[in-house]
């Protein structure tokens, strides 16, 4: 059978059709049998010798802990792609834009044509990018958005934002699978991997965060029995502990291990400070036992750091990627040196092909003025350190009530990098450290047929970014938010 164009359409008209199209396809989501409400999203700053600041979310992890949610398992309408042509598309290619013609295949980018039919959708010469990718947020891992209103509006502002891949580095693991099953890892929503619970000490981050959202709720605080017992987090405080809790760490699922360093220079002077509790990290002895632990189970590793020193632990230790660039938040009683990452410690960590996500918008939530300019100062000589030997760097927000885009932009307000810079650490490098098996991140041959089509050329004006015109996910169209 000859292959046969039965549509030319603009992208504009190709959605007014594809909006009632999705409809058609829309799942049914599950719902939760207890009317559970926002409670609270704080932004705490404590000046006192704990922590310099902490972003956390109240009622996140309460949700999970005091209720047992019930849901509808209302499965997914089953969607079975079209073939379309894509013609006079700009295609971005990683360094520059070639004017090709692209075919969708069972989801798949071809450039051969396709037997039988398939609908060609005119680009209008428009600029085609892969989506982007957030590589380090929590709010799809917490239950408080497992109502079925509040997570579709976090699913549809991540896509209305071109953000298709998400990483959520910390989330109890029965989390995950309630989300896994009704709501993400399918076309017509992001993508996502969880950690599940990390692993950090008895004094360890997320611990004093968890306990003070209960407090701030007014509602009885759990002992850390209770909340490790849940999946929360995992106690490691020797590799005995590591060996006899490894089933149960891996009986979630974990997409990836996280584990928790903080200020690991002063490990043991930081646990005898009493009101630094909970908010310390792991020993960083332990961390490459870890690591090992994980690889051999096919598992990366990735490694909540904040001084220089945490992230020299963390490249010598060969995790696969930390999370946190030094510096984003000034501890009391530190300053800019303890914060400047060395050039052999870069050195070692482009060798050993180690993703660092940035998250560096917080910055502003927590320091003002002068403060501010410090810490700024410390963020832009370690990204310029960090490019120079060629490090591999991802955009991650960390940042509850953001998107990845709030980074791409902070970032490029640093004026460390160029727009093709921050273009490949936000498409490629971003997905590719959430999804290291999958052919996402270019536009090639036999990778997904996900992209993003612009109204403009982010090559000369990276504002471009937000103005998307069409987005397609291996090869279904995402209609407009």
């Amino acid at each position: 059978m000859c292959a046969k164009a039965v549509g030319r359409i603009s992208p504009t008209a190709f959605f007014i059709r594809g909006r009632s199209e999705a409809r058609c396809h829309e799942s049914s989501f599950g719902h939760a049998a207890f009317d559970l409400e926002v409670i609270a999203y704080k932004v705490q700053v404590m000046n006192g010798p704990t922590r310099c600041s902490q972003i956390f979310l109240t009622a996140a992890l309460l949700i999970s802990l005091l209720a047992p949610l019930v849901f509808s398992q209302n499965a997914s309408t089953s969607y079975q792609p079209k073939n379309y042509e894509f013609v006079n598309g700009q295609w971005f290619d990683g360094t520059r834009y070639r004017s090709e013609t692209f075919y969708s295949v069972d989801g798949i980018l071809t450039k051969r044509k396709p037997r039988g039919s398939f609908e060609r959708v005119d680009l209008a010469n428009e600029f085609v990018i892969p989506p982007f990718a957030e590589a380090h947020n929590h709010n799809l891992g917490s239950a408080i958005y497992l109502r079925r209103d509040s997570i579709q509006q976090m699913i549809q502002r991540y896509l209305a934002a071109g953000v298709f891949y998400v990483k959520i580095p910390g989330n109890p693991a029965e989390n995950a699978a309630i989300l896994r099953g009704e709501f993400v890892n399918r076309p017509d929503s992001v993508d996502v991997t969880f950690a599940n619970g990390v692993l950090t000490s008895k004094d360890g981050h997320p611990i004093g965060m968890t306990q003070d959202s209960f407090k701030q709720a007014g509602i009885a605080v759990p002992s850390v029995e209770d909340l490790e017992a849940r999946g929360v987090f995992f106690i490691i405080e020797s590799e005995a502990d590591l060996r006899s809790k490894w089933e149960k760490i891996m009986s979630g699922k974990p997409d990836f291990i996280k584990t928790i360093l903080r200020h690991s220079e002063n490990f043991a002077q930081r646990r005898t400070a009493s009101e630094r509790f909970g908010y310390n990290g792991l020993d960083p002895q332990l961390l490459p036992s870890i690591v090992r632990q994980a690889h051999a189970a096919g598992l990366r590793v990735s490694t909540h750091i904040d001084s220089a020193a945490d992230f020299a632990a963390a490249v010598r230790a060969g995790v696969d990627e930390i999370n946190h660039l030094p510096g984003a938040i000034f501890e009391k009683g530190t300053s800019e040196a303890d914060y400047l990452i060395k050039p052999d410690v870069a050195r070692l960590a482009a060798k050993k092909g180690i993703v660092v996500v940035t998250t560096t918008n917080i910055a502003p939530l927590f320091a003002k003025g002068e403060a501010l300019t410090k810490v700024q100062a410390v963020q832009r000589q370690n990204l310029r350190l960090l490019k120079k030997y060629g490090v591999r760097m991802a955009v991650g927000s960390d940042n509850y009530t953001d998107t990845s885009l709030e980074e791409a932009l902070y970032l490029k307000s640093l004026d460390v990098f160029d727009n093709r810079d921050l273009l490949k650490m936000w498409c490629t490098e971003s997905a590719q450290t959430i999804f290291p098996e999958r052919k996402i991140g270019y536009l090639r041959e036999g990778f997904e047929a996900s992209f993003l089509v612009l109204g403009g050329d982010p090559l000369t004006n990276f504002d471009s970014v937000k103005n998307i015109k069409v987005k397609f996910k291996q090869g279904r169209p995402i209609p407009p938010s």
